[in-house]
C-alpha cells in the first residue's frame, strides 16, 4: 500500500494484508483508513489501519482486526474520529479512533425479507 503526501510517494508494508479501500480523513491533514483483508479476501480475518505521514514513510496510528476481510471505509462527516467499515460476513462496524478496540456498534445483515406483506426467510 502506499500514499502521496508531499509529493513523494509513502510506503508501509503490512504482511498478510492486502488493501481494498482507503480514504483520506476530511478533519485530519495526511490521515488515511485502510480497509484490509487476509488472502485477497477470499478467507481470513480483516484490519482496519488508520495511518498517519511521518519523516520516514507512512506510521501505523491504531489498527482494528474483524474476524472477516474489510473491503470498505468511510469516514464519520460529523466526529473526526468515527469510521465505518464493511466486511465479507455481511456486517458494518462503526468504530472510534479515539476508544477502545472493539467496534462501537456493528450492524449486522437482515435475516428475513418481506415482499408485499409476505415473508420469504432466505
Amino acid at each position: 500500500m502506499s500514499a502521496v503526501c508531499g509529493g513523494a510517494a509513502r510506503t508501509l508494508r503490512t504482511p498478510g494484508r492486502h488493501g481494498y479501500a482507503a480514504e483520506f480523513s476530511p478533519y485530519l491533514p495526511g490521515r488515511l483508513a485502510c480497509a484490509t483483508a487476509q488472502h485477497y479476501g477470499i478467507a481470513g480475518c480483516g484490519t482496519l489501519l488508520i495511518l498517519d505521514p511521518d519523516e520516514a514513510g507512512l506510521r501505523l496510528f491504531r489498527s482494528f482486526d474483524w474476524n472477516d476481510g474489510l473491503f470498505d471505509v468511510t469516514w464519520s462527516e460529523n466526529n473526526e474520529h468515527v469510521l465505518i467499515t464493511c466486511s465479507g460476513d455481511g456486517s458494518l462496524q462503526l468504530w472510534d479512533t479515539a476508544k477502545a478496540a472493539e467496534p462501537l456498534q456493528v450492524y449486522k445483515e437482515h435475516a428475513q425479507e418481506y415482499v408485499q406483506g409476505s415473508c420469504v426467510v432466505k
